[in-house]
């Protein structure tokens, strides 16, 4: 059960990109050095709960040998605000030694969320949930398919999306074993296609949906209890054409986000969060004031919309050119944190939604 339908996620990608450089947004915004002062900040924006991921590439330099002293200040940020986290295990980041795609990976990731699970404990931390293998879909078709990122693939993204299943279910099993009882999230991406008029496009655009929700398809398939939560990451360059255009919040084929979280519903008969979300400036302050307009529309709809996430939370550099990304109530500037008023006022309006009242 989710208890805080507002969260802040904490910016965690750790994968290597396009030119062999691992990418580690967690020290690129000094997350791990000021995570103290970030998560007192996301409790004074009101927020009880986060998103966190671990760096396994860093934890575990040598197989089978784990050291999270990379993590604490996270873990202790967190427990000293009172924070909740939702702890992410693989977000898109593996060890060097390891291959994505050879057999032991589902292992791999098994013992290191054995491993996480101790470390936690030991710690006394609250634990909201657990996040095994982030945006899977996404991850399949920048790294399998397009070659975007490790583990460089080309042509190959069904392949990796299968050993990407595997390794959730590998992982939610670490964690039954371990006695963890917290939910299981899978975080996917929410998209809608649009074919271009006049043109037969429909089944193409369709089959790129279905592939955004095939993983999360062919985990309930194995296993209808490893997923208790379905988070879904939707942005304002989420829904596209088939050449890539953005198709933009306004355009008459934009589907709105309320209908989106209803098919997604009815789908996989699930509770559902909205994993990440929100905008750089200067959209951020409109865009947090449209989820919520919709996630009020999805509760009175009768959608089981149990979260919102605003994610990234804090200011971040790209993974690509490490330009400075103004996003979320956080803010960064000189190295100082402050906080956007508008982004907090936009917090309060998503914080006060309700689901309707049962018809007696």
């Amino acid at each position: 059960m989710i208890e805080d339908f507002v969260w802040g996620g904490f910016e965690g990608a750790s994968h290597r990109r396009h030119d062999g450089r691992r990418v580690d947004s967690v020290a690129a915004t000094q997350h791990d050095r000021w995570a103290m002062l970030d998560h007192a900040i996301l409790r004074a924006l009101g927020l009880r709960c986060a998103r966190e991921s671990l760096r396994w590439h860093l934890i575990e330099r040598r197989p089978g040998e784990y050291d999270f002293r990379s993590a604490l200040q996270q873990v202790r940020g967190a427990r000293a605000s009172g924070v909740r986290v939702v702890w992410g295990l693989c977000h898109w980041g593996v060890p060097d030694h390891l291959d994505v795609m050879s057999p032991d990976f589902p292992r791999a990731l098994a013992r290191f969320t054995r491993a996480c699970v101790r470390m936690l404990r030991s710690e006394g931390a609250e634990i909201a949930g657990w996040v095994p293998v982030n945006e899977m879909a996404f991850w399949a078709w920048a790294g399998g398919h397009k070659g975007g990122f490790a583990p460089y693939l080309v042509n190959r993204g069904d392949e990796l999306k299968r050993q990407l299943v595997r390794a959730h279910l590998a992982a939610v099993a670490a964690l039954r074993e371990e006695g963890a009882t917290e939910p299981v999230l899978v975080c996917e991406p929410l998209i809608w296609v649009v074919p271009r008029e006049g043109r037969d496009e429909e089944a193409a655009a369709q089959a790129e949906v279905e592939a955004s929700l095939a993983a999360v398809d062919h985990i309930l398939e194995e296993d209808a209890s490893a997923v208790d939560v379905v988070g879904f990451n939707y942005y304002p360059h989420n829904q596209w054409t088939l050449l890539r255009r953005t198709v933009p919040r306004g355009h008459a084929a934009y589907r709105p986000l309320r209908e989106l979280l209803r098919d997604a519903g009815r789908r996989f008969r699930r509770p559902l969060v909205i994993s990440e979300t929100g905008a750089e400036d200067p959209m951020g302050d409109e865009w947090l004031g449209y989820i919520a307009q919709e996630s009020q529309a999805a509760l009175d709809m009768g959608v089981e919309l149990q979260a919102v996430c605003v994610y990234p939370i804090m200011d971040y550099p790209g993974w690509d050119d490490g330009r400075h990304c103004p996003c979320g109530p956080i803010g960064q500037r000189g190295g100082r944190r402050f906080v956007r008023s508008g982004q907090r006022l936009a917090l309060e309006k998503l914080g006060a939604l309700r689901a309707p009242s049962p018809v007696r």
